[in-house]
Protein backbone atom coordinates (compact mmCIF):
# COMPACT_ATOMS: atom_id res chain seq x y z
CA UNK A 1 0.00 0.00 0.00
CA UNK A 2 1.48 3.25 -0.99
CA UNK A 3 0.97 6.43 0.71
CA UNK A 4 1.05 9.51 -1.09
CA UNK A 5 0.26 13.21 0.07
CA UNK A 6 -1.96 14.32 -2.65
CA UNK A 7 -4.96 16.52 -1.26
CA UNK A 8 -7.12 15.94 -4.30
CA UNK A 9 -7.62 11.89 -2.97
CA UNK A 10 -8.46 13.33 0.94
CA UNK A 11 -12.06 14.29 0.93
CA UNK A 12 -11.77 17.41 3.42
CA UNK A 13 -14.91 17.99 5.41
CA UNK A 14 -14.35 22.02 5.29
CA UNK A 15 -15.59 23.50 2.29
CA UNK A 16 -14.24 27.11 2.01
CA UNK A 17 -15.47 29.47 -0.42
CA UNK A 18 -13.20 30.85 -2.88
CA UNK A 19 -14.24 34.38 -2.84
CA UNK A 20 -13.88 34.19 1.10
CA UNK A 21 -10.38 32.75 0.68
CA UNK A 22 -9.85 35.20 -2.19
CA UNK A 23 -10.69 38.21 0.03
CA UNK A 24 -8.82 36.74 3.66
CA UNK A 25 -5.86 36.02 1.59
CA UNK A 26 -5.73 39.53 -0.13
CA UNK A 27 -5.95 41.15 3.41
CA UNK A 28 -3.36 39.28 4.85
CA UNK A 29 -1.07 39.81 2.15
CA UNK A 30 -1.67 43.97 2.36
CA UNK A 31 -1.31 43.26 6.36
CA UNK A 32 2.04 41.83 5.59
CA UNK A 33 2.87 44.30 3.24
CA UNK A 34 2.06 46.95 5.75
CA UNK A 35 4.21 45.64 8.55
CA UNK A 36 7.01 45.64 6.07
CA UNK A 37 7.13 48.69 5.25
CA UNK A 38 6.75 49.51 8.98
CA UNK A 39 9.85 47.19 9.83
CA UNK A 40 11.77 48.54 6.79
CA UNK A 41 11.58 52.18 7.52
CA UNK A 42 12.01 51.43 11.66
CA UNK A 43 8.18 53.19 12.46
CA UNK A 44 7.23 49.35 14.24
CA UNK A 45 6.27 48.93 17.28
CA UNK A 46 8.45 46.89 19.68
CA UNK A 47 5.61 44.78 19.98
CA UNK A 48 5.63 44.02 16.23
CA UNK A 49 9.19 44.14 15.43
CA UNK A 50 9.41 40.89 18.97
CA UNK A 51 7.03 39.17 16.59
CA UNK A 52 8.62 39.36 13.82
CA UNK A 53 11.95 38.80 14.96
CA UNK A 54 11.02 35.30 16.45
CA UNK A 55 9.15 34.24 13.51
CA UNK A 56 12.58 34.68 11.51
CA UNK A 57 14.18 32.75 14.34
CA UNK A 58 11.57 30.49 14.16
CA UNK A 59 11.29 30.80 18.40
CA UNK A 60 7.88 29.06 19.04
CA UNK A 61 8.29 29.89 22.67
CA UNK A 62 8.31 33.64 21.93
CA UNK A 63 5.92 33.26 19.37
CA UNK A 64 3.20 31.14 21.64
CA UNK A 65 3.83 33.39 24.33
CA UNK A 66 3.01 36.69 22.60
CA UNK A 67 0.18 35.18 21.37
CA UNK A 68 -1.32 33.66 24.12
CA UNK A 69 -0.58 37.36 26.25
CA UNK A 70 -2.97 38.79 23.52
CA UNK A 71 -5.58 36.44 23.81
CA UNK A 72 -5.36 36.92 26.78
CA UNK A 73 -5.56 40.51 26.54
CA UNK A 74 -8.62 39.98 24.15
CA UNK A 75 -10.36 37.59 26.27
CA UNK A 76 -9.57 39.77 29.48
CA UNK A 77 -11.70 42.99 27.88
CA UNK A 78 -14.85 41.24 26.57
CA UNK A 79 -15.20 39.47 30.22
CA UNK A 80 -14.93 42.96 31.72
CA UNK A 81 -17.36 44.42 29.22
CA UNK A 82 -19.71 41.78 29.41
CA UNK A 83 -19.67 41.93 32.88
CA UNK A 84 -20.48 45.78 32.89
CA UNK A 85 -23.08 45.77 30.64
CA UNK A 86 -24.56 42.79 32.33
CA UNK A 87 -24.89 45.12 35.40
CA UNK A 88 -25.67 48.13 33.54
CA UNK A 89 -28.45 46.49 31.69
CA UNK A 90 -29.77 45.35 35.07
CA UNK A 91 -29.72 49.18 35.91
CA UNK A 92 -28.52 48.12 39.45
CA UNK A 93 -24.99 48.28 41.30
CA UNK A 94 -23.29 47.44 44.27
CA UNK A 95 -21.55 50.37 46.31
CA UNK A 96 -18.62 49.05 45.75
CA UNK A 97 -16.94 47.53 42.41
CA UNK A 98 -13.42 46.09 42.01
CA UNK A 99 -11.49 43.83 39.70
CA UNK A 100 -8.19 41.51 40.39
CA UNK A 101 -7.26 40.93 36.97
CA UNK A 102 -4.39 37.98 35.89
CA UNK A 103 -3.62 35.83 32.61
CA UNK A 104 -6.98 34.22 32.53
CA UNK A 105 -9.14 35.07 35.66
CA UNK A 106 -11.09 37.98 36.93
CA UNK A 107 -11.25 38.69 40.38
CA UNK A 108 -14.14 40.61 41.43
CA UNK A 109 -14.90 42.49 44.78
CA UNK A 110 -18.12 43.90 45.22
CA UNK A 111 -19.57 45.50 48.76
CA UNK A 112 -23.51 45.61 48.70
CA UNK A 113 -25.74 47.36 50.89
CA UNK A 114 -26.84 44.91 53.89
CA UNK A 115 -29.16 42.32 53.41
CA UNK A 116 -29.37 43.33 49.76
CA UNK A 117 -30.28 39.45 48.48
CA UNK A 118 -31.55 41.05 45.19
CA UNK A 119 -28.10 42.43 44.43
CA UNK A 120 -26.09 39.54 45.21
CA UNK A 121 -28.48 37.33 43.21
CA UNK A 122 -27.42 39.69 40.12
CA UNK A 123 -23.75 39.44 40.82
CA UNK A 124 -23.96 36.43 41.31
CA UNK A 125 -26.06 35.68 38.08
CA UNK A 126 -23.60 37.67 36.49
CA UNK A 127 -20.94 35.71 37.13
CA UNK A 128 -22.25 32.32 36.45
CA UNK A 129 -23.24 33.85 32.86
CA UNK A 130 -19.82 35.45 32.18
CA UNK A 131 -18.34 32.03 33.61
CA UNK A 132 -20.72 30.14 30.62
CA UNK A 133 -19.81 32.05 28.16
CA UNK A 134 -15.84 32.03 28.40
CA UNK A 135 -14.84 28.55 30.26
CA UNK A 136 -14.20 26.93 26.94
CA UNK A 137 -11.45 29.15 26.45
CA UNK A 138 -9.83 29.14 29.60
CA UNK A 139 -11.29 32.31 31.58
CA UNK A 140 -13.56 33.13 33.98
CA UNK A 141 -14.85 35.16 36.89
CA UNK A 142 -14.46 34.63 40.73
CA UNK A 143 -16.26 36.91 43.25
CA UNK A 144 -16.56 37.88 46.66
CA UNK A 145 -19.30 39.74 47.75
CA UNK A 146 -19.29 41.58 51.28
CA UNK A 147 -21.85 43.15 53.21
CA UNK A 148 -21.24 47.29 54.41
CA UNK A 149 -21.68 46.43 57.68
CA UNK A 150 -17.86 44.37 56.98
CA UNK A 151 -16.45 47.41 56.47
CA UNK A 152 -13.65 46.06 54.28
CA UNK A 153 -11.57 47.81 52.13
CA UNK A 154 -10.73 47.49 48.73
CA UNK A 155 -8.02 44.85 48.49
CA UNK A 156 -4.78 46.82 47.25
CA UNK A 157 -3.94 44.50 44.36
CA UNK A 158 -7.86 45.52 42.74
CA UNK A 159 -8.65 48.16 40.45
CA UNK A 160 -11.76 50.23 41.63
CA UNK A 161 -14.29 50.67 39.08
CA UNK A 162 -17.29 51.83 41.54
CA UNK A 163 -16.52 53.75 44.89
Amino acid sequence: MSHTNDLTSVDLPIQIQSDMMDQWFSSMIDHLRTDHFMLETNIASREKKEFYQAILENDSDKILTQMRRDSSQFFIKAIVFDYLSELKAANKNPIKLALGLSDSKILVWSEIKDDDEEMEDLLLITEAKINGKYHDKGFYINSTIIEASDKMPIPPHYQTIID
